[in-house]
């Protein structure tokens, strides 16, 4: 909650812009004086409070005391990892001093239900479908939620999805019949940095607190460690702690613009949200069929202009997303898509950044084929790829630990043609290319986390490499102060791309 004197700060702030907007203006008939701005401003806030509050829940979920592990596995996984050891150590008391007040003795059935979290969300149907977080209901073996008007009610869940951190509960009333207050949802898409921001919830069990603050910007990716997790955050300095999760953040007509999802440290001032589009996409889906299918073309991408390096060395783009690895299993192995390529559109619609590619993707239709514009040096291309459902595993690259013989070298790398005795030593299931056999200590290529002993380079320069005398030709047209692109295969057989350059010293 918003300590007195904070909240003494920001009246004064609201108040100190309504004057100077009142005196920068020309006085006319019927002009409002500066406090009727304030009073409006304050009737406002007040409103929004009231409205909103009636269609948010508290969540209270129960874990099998028998689970030990229970415990731990709600203090892991990204969005716990993500925060700093101070936040980590404030919720692991937090869920500490729950379990104890849940578990005064020691002697305890393993198989009691225990309620040992909380957290918050928003009603979304009249017939009480809610939306919160996933990390909220994680391993719940029972789910209730509370009203604001103390009614309380068994749910149970509906669906989730994980990389979103986005679930949906199902409130279970006594009356079937029973229609429950549901809150309003805006257009994330509409949102613009600076306006206000007011979030809703029962942080540290302080049910139904209200705390304001401002958007302070959009499209927040990376927040989180893996690069699997959908992160197209809005973030805000409204006041979010532990309990928040899942709660509303509206805007100043009452309509739900965020899921409260994570903060950066306590009394920082950063906050983030799920923007409400995303996660009206995926509760839909949930809601109708129990489950949100998601899409994936089975490439790994990144944003060009977060790569300087690679962005001033393609002449013919300056804005797109970086194809930098095809599953070789996955839908796009087959598609004629490259490693290095520049997605520039899909379907149509421009895409600048990783995370407006995913937004693009993540609901179309498992087997439909979607058109994606591709730039390939200096080439314009278009590839179809038909989407598959996202697996529930992940592709770990095996790494070559053994010692190599040495060969020719360019900028650090010695290579070797694939012949019985490199297959043998790398265990290579594939034999197009050229081989890395050593890459020298303190060279360029020792700075790069992709080549490695074993990799299959294939390419450079978009010029495809089958030899010694292949490399030798390729690296003869190099300027590495502009830099170089090589097409690799890594251990793993994922295609992948590595771009050098020599910036000196």
């Amino acid at each position: 909650m918003i300590s007195r004197s904070s909240l003494l700060i920001r009246f004064v702030g609201c108040l100190f812009l309504a004057v100077s907007v009142a005196l920068a203006q020309k006085p006319h008939e019927g002009q409002k004086d500066a406090f009727s701005l304030v009073r409006e401003l304050d009737a406002a806030f007040v409103r929004v409070a009231d409205t909103v509050s009636s269609s948010v829940v508290v969540i209270e979920v129960a874990h099998r005391k028998g689970d030990q592990a229970a415990a731990a596995d709600r203090l892991q996984g990204e969005w716990f990892d993500s925060l700093p050891d101070e936040m980590k150590r404030q919720f692991e008391d937090y869920l500490k001093k729950q379990q104890e007040d849940a578990n005064p003795e020691e002697d305890v059935d393993p198989e009691e239900d225990v309620f040992d979290g909380k957290g918050s969300g928003v009603v979304i149907s009249d017939d009480g479908f809610v939306l919160t977080n996933y990390h909220v209901i994680e391993g719940a073996s029972l789910i209730r939620v509370r009203l604001q008007n103390g009614q309380s009610f068994s749910a149970s869940v509906q669906g989730q999805d994980p990389q979103s951190d986005v679930a949906v509960i199902k409130i279970e009333p006594g009356v079937a019949t029973q229609s429950f207050p549901k809150a309003t949802l805006g257009d994330s898409d509409k949102v613009n940095v600076g306006q206000f921001a007011i979030a809703i919830g029962a942080p540290f069990e302080l049910d139904y607190s209200v705390t304001f603050g401002h958007v302070s910007a959009k499209g927040r990716s990376g927040v989180l460690r893996t690069v699997e997790s959908d992160q197209d955050f809005i973030q805000t300095d409204a006041d979010i702690n532990p309990g928040n999760s899942g709660g509303p953040l509206v805007n100043i007509y009452g309509e739900v613009i965020g899921i409260n999802t994570l903060i950066r440290g306590m009394n920082t001032g950063i906050g983030f949200a799920i923007p409400i589009n995303m996660a009206r996409e995926i509760s839909e889906q949930i809601i109708e069929s129990g489950k949100f299918t998601r899409a994936r073309l089975g490439v790994g991408i990144e944003t060009l202009v977060e790569n300087d390096d690679f962005n001033r060395f393609l002449p013919a783009v300056s804005q797109g997303v970086i194809v930098s690895s095809i599953d070789p299993t996955g839908p796009a192995a087959d598609s004629g898509l490259q490693p290095a390529d520049v997605v520039v559109a899909v379907e149509g619609v421009p895409v600048a950044t990783a995370q407006q590619l995913k937004n693009q993707v993540r609901s179309k239709s498992i087997g439909e084929p979607v058109k994606l514009s591709v730039v390939r040096m200096d080439q314009r291309l278009e590839f179809s790829v038909a989407p598959a459902e996202w697996p529930s595993r992940n592709v770990v690259p095996k790494i070559s630990k053994k010692k190599q013989r040495r060969g020719p070298s360019v900028s650090g790398m010695r290579f070797r043609s694939v012949d019985d005795e490199m297959i043998a030593l790398f265990d290579l299931d594939r034999t197009d290319g050229v081989v890395i056999s050593e890459i020298e200590r303190d060279s360029l290529a020792s700075r790069s986390r992709l080549l490695n002993p074993g990799v299959l380079v294939t390419a450079i320069n978009s010029i495809p490499v089958s030899s010694l005398a292949d490399v030798v030709e390729a690296w003869a047209k190099v300027d590495i102060e502009k830099g170089v692109l090589i097409n690799l295969i890594d251990p793993s057989g994922i295609p992948r791309f590595e771009f050098l350059k020599d910036r000196g010293n």
